[in-house]
């Protein structure tokens, strides 16, 4: 299947005619990056601005019902049309004979070795039960954010500043993004950025705003009342904090022992990360995309019914208004016709997409469902791509962000792709992924009080059949955060005078 990101990349000049993303092709791209949470809030979206798009909640229709078979179908027609710089004719019987060859002009793509993927029927009670949800769901970071901003900012500049800034917002409530490049990007003072953010600090939660974690932690104190001098060098040399050089801070702070004890103390007592006491916008999802299952025969590879609508067109509604020439006579008709049928088309894309990479993922990582983290083969996009026919980048963007449950748990889709090392013994290739995990697994056994060194984990994993250099380990320990032995030997004294 030639696929829609791949081609929107191969749009070109043709004829000295500059071809330009049509609305259509954007929002193609935009639904195929979406979870099925993302999914179904943005069709609800469409079903309200568009008379001619149904939501069905129980999806027995046939693009679903056409994604039960090992072979996956594509949809060709629309990948040439994109490919060819066409869009949607403004002309609704246009647009009917583009569907009608979209139906009959199926291709078979070859069989994957993997158990057979299947979609189940949503309920109207799950998708009612979801809808509730999303209306009654916990208040975001952003929206607690923004009731605020519109009682405290009067000024319709600094209004504008703080919304800009509240953009800038990440999970955990901290706004890292440097101010110039902000100030660059709306055009505006940084005096007056700076003058806005000093505003957002003192809302709630305490914390928020904060450009570091010494600054989240001061905002904290000062709300409580609590920041002294030697409490405010303390938060000055967190670095030191973290390695365990209390005599030095004791030093710096003009601290006793019980005095930089019970300090720590009020330090931990604080929240480094305010936001996450949110439902943060970008990370909603709360369901799985795909599931997998044990079958009687394999593997079962489905896209999760409980979050998974479908579009449903009204085609006998539409002959009428053809019939009465109501069609022709109104753009308003005929454009929101053109936009459902996209957007059906669109979605049974994505669907027919997602499914073919994430059967072709689990048919590669069938030895991890079976036996388990340490079997996680070494698996790169290119894998996959080369498997399903698509662009690497297709891939990539399809697996960001989407999650797959299996019987090992809730991975994200991402888990699964990791370079390979080599066996000590065999030449066997290993999975980076599976090698990390192991070296976290040895750091979380180790006695607190006698950490193992980079070498020693090296060593260990030799006798376990996989070579490692020391450099490795500390490359793979910093990329999970994990801190050195050293660094770890000093959290445990810490940890038992405080």
């Amino acid at each position: 299947m030639e696929e829609i990101m791949q081609l929107a990349q191969q749009i070109k000049m043709r004829q000295s005619q500059s071809l330009v993303m049509t609305p259509q092709l954007q929002q193609a791209i935009k639904l195929l990056q979406m979870t099925n949470l993302e999914l179904c809030q943005y069709l609800e979206n469409q079903q309200s601005e568009n008379p001619f798009i149904e939501v069905d909640t129980n999806t027995t229709s046939d693009e679903n019902n056409n994604l039960k078979s090992q072979s996956m179908e594509t949809t060709s027609s629309i990948s040439e049309d994109i490919q060819n710089g066409k869009s949607l004719s403004d002309d609704p019987s246009n647009n009917q004979d583009y569907e009608n060859r979209y139906e009959t002009e199926l291709s078979e793509r070859p069989k994957l070795d993997s158990p057979t993927p299947n979609t189940k029927n949503i309920s109207s009670d799950d998708f009612d039960d979801y809808i509730s949800n999303l209306a009654n769901r916990p208040e975001t970071l952003k929206e607690h954010i923004k009731k605020q901003i519109s009682l405290e900012f009067r000024n319709s500049k600094e209004l504008m500043i703080a919304s800009v800034l509240t953009d800038y917002l990440e999970p955990t409530g901290w706004m890292s993004t440097d101010i110039k490049n902000i100030s660059d990007e709306i055009n505006c003072d940084v005096v007056e950025i700076e003058n806005a953010l000093e505003k957002l600090q003192k809302l709630e939660p305490a914390g928020v705003f904060a450009r570091n974690l010494s600054e989240c932690l001061k905002i904290q104190l000062v709300e409580k009342s609590m920041l002294s001098e030697g409490l405010s060098s303390l938060l000055e040399n967190l670095d030191l904090l973290a390695k365990g050089e209390l005599k030095q801070l004791m030093k710096i702070t003009n601290f006793n022992k019980e005095e930089i004890s019970n300090a720590i103390s009020t330090i931990r007592s604080l929240n480094p990360k305010p936001g996450e006491a949110f439902l943060f916008d970008e990370t909603i999802q709360n369901s799985p995309d795909v599931i997998v299952t044990k079958g009687n025969k394999g593997w079962v590879v489905e896209l999760n019914k409980s979050t998974l609508p479908a579009v449903v067109i009204d085609e006998d509604y539409i002959s009428k208004l053809n019939s009465k020439k109501q069609i022709d006579n109104s753009s308003f008709i005929a454009d929101s016709i053109a936009s459902a049928r996209w957007l059906k088309r669109s979605v049974e894309q994505r669907n027919s997409t997602t499914l073919t990479i994430a059967s072709a993922i689990i048919a590669q990582q069938e030895e991890f469902l079976n036996k388990g983290l340490s079997h996680l083969k070494p698996m790169v996009l290119r894998d996959i791509a080369s498997t399903v026919g698509m662009h690497e980048s297709t891939v990539s963007r399809v697996t960001t962000g989407l999650t797959i449950e299996t019987p090992k748990g809730c991975y994200a889709m991402k888990y699964f792709f990791s370079v390979s090392l080599n066996s000590a013994e065999n030449g066997e290739m290993h999975a980076a992924t599976a090698v990390r995990e192991a070296i976290k697994k040895l750091i979380s056994e180790e006695p607190s009080k006698k950490p193992l060194s980079d070498e020693s984990i090296a060593n260990i994993m030799k006798k376990e059949g996989i070579d490692l250099a020391r450099r490795t380990v500390a490359k793979y320990r910093e990329i999970m955060k994990i801190p050195s032995s050293a660094q770890r030997r000093r959290q445990t004294r810490l940890a038992e005078i405080s």
